[in-house]
């Protein structure tokens, strides 16, 4: 017991920080670990919105997709999660695009009870507003849209009134940046809004967006005509760049090619109507030929009187008288004068002679008609408006990269013969007709780099997302084995090393000492430690408890 009395009063008193430095240092290498772990991990997340339904919720991971931020979607609570030094930023791109939309009744208010003690007027001004909403959500699915509201005056149906007003509404418009309105678009509005009220006629209805331009202003005939005649040759214009620009683009790559295309149309409708004839191509068409053939008339014939009834002079024969006849005529005159120059009571020379020429004579009749036509043409030529009368293209092309012997990609001018072949197929592209006067260029000049983009093959190595990952990975694992070998280990050891070999030593010279002596001498190191292994082994009781009174202080 005195030994063991000797040793506790040989260890210096005092209060011993080692072992509490040792807690605090593995504290510390803990939190620097789980540090580096998180860093490892990725970005920290934070909450963006929540309690989202599913269509805000499609709408504004698709704009996240866009504007290129990273966003993680809760499986549980259905939360969009976004990198915490980016939730300001996000929030106010998609505030600028209207978004979340939010939810809003509708009809679904009709399917709730009313209640008991509900006037007439609450019913109408509900459905109303649960009409308002509805053609405010179908406007709102435009793209150009962002929101809309919509307010309907409806006048009251009366048996009483005479005079009633007519049917209006009024539409509130508010685009996405940038976004706009076609003409066309604008009256597809307000066609919509007249269609889905009763008695709305499409005059009634006023659109306005967030600027305070009045979107569906009546505009004149000629105004409208210049606008349709303006689209149709913007529409033209763009189908022909894109023509020339897909046709290239395999030629020269993608970027560099630049199309710009003038298509002049003609806007006025002719009609013409264009009648010939040509005279020295008379053709018979139809021929009509008619003959009469009968007996000569045997009875007095004329206007009754004296003068009908006396007999012709001598010799002389009717002017009316048909030449045909003109002999059978002359026949009878010359009996009759005959007989009359004759003596009374001479009978006639020759009564068979008179009788056949009686029976002789006759009245033919003919009549021929003939109907000639002549070559005639006619043509009616109707030309419509928006026919081309000029087109212009000008096509700029930048330099073609290629690989030289050394296998270096270097951009080089194009030559004469493929600046030819390629005008060739810009023109058979556009329908390139020289007598109208259309005018084909196409330049080959460097394009100006300063404001391009870098691509892929151009990004230095060490800004390249891959190579970003790779080192943080790498930058983590040294960094945690810097700890665990810099910090865990020395304290460890320097715990480990604490050894009783000085209290040890010393009670062991205490008691292999000479009796009565002054002293063992100073032990070497290697000494020390073999008498500490001894007295460990001859007495492992009394180490023990040196060692737990140790562990108490």
């Amino acid at each position: 017991m005195a030994n063991e009395s000797s040793v506790i009063v040989a260890r210096p008193a005092g209060f011993n920080p080692r072992p509490l430095l040792l807690l605090v240092g593995i504290a510390a290498a803990v939190a620097a670990g789980v540090a580096v772990m998180l860093w490892w991990q990725g970005p920290n997340w934070s909450l963006l919105y929540g309690n989202l339904e599913a269509n805000d919720a499609s709408q504004v991971v698709q704009a996240l997709q866009t504007a290129g931020i990273k966003y993680k979607l809760s499986d549980d609570t259905g939360a969009v999660m976004v990198p915490a030094d980016e939730v300001h930023a996000a929030r106010l791109k998609l505030a600028a695009q209207g978004l979340p939309e939010g939810s809003s009744s509708g009809l679904d208010l009709i399917n709730k009870d009313s209640g008991i003690g509900v006037s007439q007027f609450m019913e109408n001004a509900r459905y109303q507003y649960a009409l308002e909403t509805e053609l405010a959500r179908t406007i709102s699915s435009l793209r150009s849209v962002a929101a809309a509201r919509i307010h309907l005056a409806i006048t009251q149906q009366s048996a009483f009134v005479r005079d009633r007003h007519p049917v209006s509404a009024s539409v509130f418009l508010q685009l996405r940046p940038g976004g706009r309105l076609e003409a066309e678009q604008v009256q597809a509005i307000i066609h919509l809004v007249a269609s889905s009220i009763p008695d709305l006629s499409a005059d009634q209805v006023t659109v306005v967006d967030q600027q305070g331009r009045l979107l569906s202003s009546p505009a004149s005939a000629q105004s409208a005509l210049q606008t349709e005649q303006f689209a149709a040759a913007q529409r033209v214009e763009d189908s022909y760049v894109q023509r020339i620009e897909q046709l290239l683009v395999p030629l020269v790559g993608a970027g560099k090619v630049q199309a710009q295309v003038t298509v002049d149309l003609e806007t006025n409708e002719n009609e013409e109507s264009h009648e010939e004839y040509k005279p020295d191509s008379a053709v018979v068409r139809s021929e009509q030929t008619s003959e009469q053939a009968g007996p000569g008339a045997t009875g007095a014939g004329g206007v009754p009187g004296a003068l009908t009834n006396q007999p012709p002079a001598g010799g002389t024969v009717a002017a009316a008288q048909p030449a045909g006849t003109a002999g059978a005529a002359a026949a009878p005159a010359a009996a009759q004068n005959g007989n009359a120059n004759a003596p009374p009571g001479t009978p006639s020379a020759a009564p068979g002679a008179a009788a056949a020429a009686a029976a002789v004579a006759e009245n033919v009749n003919k009549q021929a008609t003939r109907n000639f036509e002549i070559n005639r043409t006619l043509s009616y030529t109707r030309q419509p408006g928006g026919r081309i009368k000029r087109v212009t293209v000008a096509v700029l092309l930048d330099n073609v990269a290629k690989v030289g012997a050394d296998g270096k990609a270097s951009a080089q001018a194009l030559t004469t013969a493929q600046i030819d072949n390629i005008t060739k197929l810009v023109k058979n592209a556009v329908g390139f007709d020289e007598t109208r006067g259309d005018n084909v260029s196409v330049v080959n000049e460097a394009f100006h780099q300063d404001n391009a983009e870098l691509t892929p093959e151009t990004v230095p190595l060490w800004q390249r997302p891959m190579v970003q990952d790779i080192t943080r990975l790498a930058l983590g694992a040294l960094l945690l084995l810097a700890i665990a070998l810099g910090v865990l280990r020395p304290m460890i050891r320097n715990l480990t090393a604490q050894t009783v070999t000085p209290a040890l030593a010393g009670a062991g010279a205490h008691d292999v000492g000479p009796a009565g002596g002054g002293g063992a001498p100073t032990l070497a190191y290697e000494q020390q430690v073999v008498q500490a292994k001894n007295f460990v082994t001859q007495d492992p009781k009394r180490v023990a408890q040196v060692v737990k009174t140790w562990v108490g202080e």
